[in-house]
């Protein structure tokens, strides 16, 4: 499974505002800058997340953008629904009942794809956007750097 940036972005965008607290709103600039993230993106992203009231906006010269609620109210997976929809892309992956897959009975994957899926989903919605903030993160890795990282652990896979 792979995080795509989208999610990853859509975290980080919502930590830094978390951090701001009752402050001022940020604009996406301010954001872009604090989180060396490109702000073309960002603003391909905050619709989703207005849409799905985890943020809010204001106009006017002293606007930005908030929370739309408190961050100990907004789950990781809370994010990755709004940018991505579903956590993982199996039709019957998460849901009570068979319905939702075309098949008449369960195929002989459902169970591990809906082990995975529990997991993956109790993991992202127990992961509090306050957790995240009040951990002490850091800047982001340069590109340069996470290519270097990459290629490394691609040349040497038992590393």
């Amino acid at each position: 499974m792979k995080i795509s940036t989208r999610s990853e972005y859509g975290v980080r965008l919502l930590i830094v505002l978390a951090r701001a607290g009752d402050a001022a709103p940020m604009s996406l600039s301010q954001v872009a800058r604090a989180e060396k993230l490109p702000h073309d993106y960002l603003e391909q992203l905050v619709g989703d997340l207005r849409r799905a009231g985890l943020l809010t906006a204001s106009r006017g010269q002293s606007g930005g953008y908030r929370l739309g609620r408190p961050a100990e109210d907004i789950s990781v997976a809370d994010v990755v629904r709004a940018v991505e929809g579903s956590v993982m892309e199996m039709p019957c992956a998460g849901t009570a009942t068979l319905e939702a897959c075309d098949r008449p009975q369960p195929c002989s994957v459902h169970e591990v794809y809906q082990r995975l899926f529990e997991s993956v989903d109790g993991a992202l919605a127990s992961s509090t956007l306050a957790d995240l903030a009040a951990s002490a993160g850091g800047p982001p890795y340069p590109v340069a750097v996470r290519r270097r990282v990459r290629a490394a652990s691609n040349a040497n896979p038992s590393a």
